[in-house]
């Protein structure tokens, strides 16, 4: 915050109470301040771009038309994500399979 209007920490703390501190983390936390906000809204308008234009059959995902990954993983932890998501994705495929099976034997 201190950053963004432009004052050291010192000067923001002199001015700034902890109540009102208090105030802008929570308005922070539904309408974001900074950065990333305008990443975001940069997105929005490339995905817009790209809809409007014929250019995509599909409306691509906010998240890989950021220009910054908001939340940057190792090589590992990725790899452990996308282990977690294909594990996730073969127990569905499983749990349909047996169910579809179960219902055919019923009938």
């Amino acid at each position: 915050m201190a950053g963004h209007l432009g004052k050291t920490i010192t000067e923001l703390d002199a001015l700034v109470g902890m109540d009102e501190l208090r105030a802008w983390q929570a308005f922070d936390s539904i309408d974001p301040i900074g950065g990333y906000r305008g990443d975001l809204q940069a997105a929005t308008i490339a995905q817009h771009i790209a809809m409007w234009s014929g250019h995509c059959k599909e409306t691509p995902p906010l998240a890989e038309l950021l220009p910054i990954d908001p939340h940057p993983m190792t090589p590992e932890q990725k790899d452990a994500v996308d282990a977690a998501k294909a594990r996730a994705r073969s127990d569905a495929y499983t749990a349909n399979l047996i169910a579809t099976l179960q219902s055919k034997v019923k009938k």
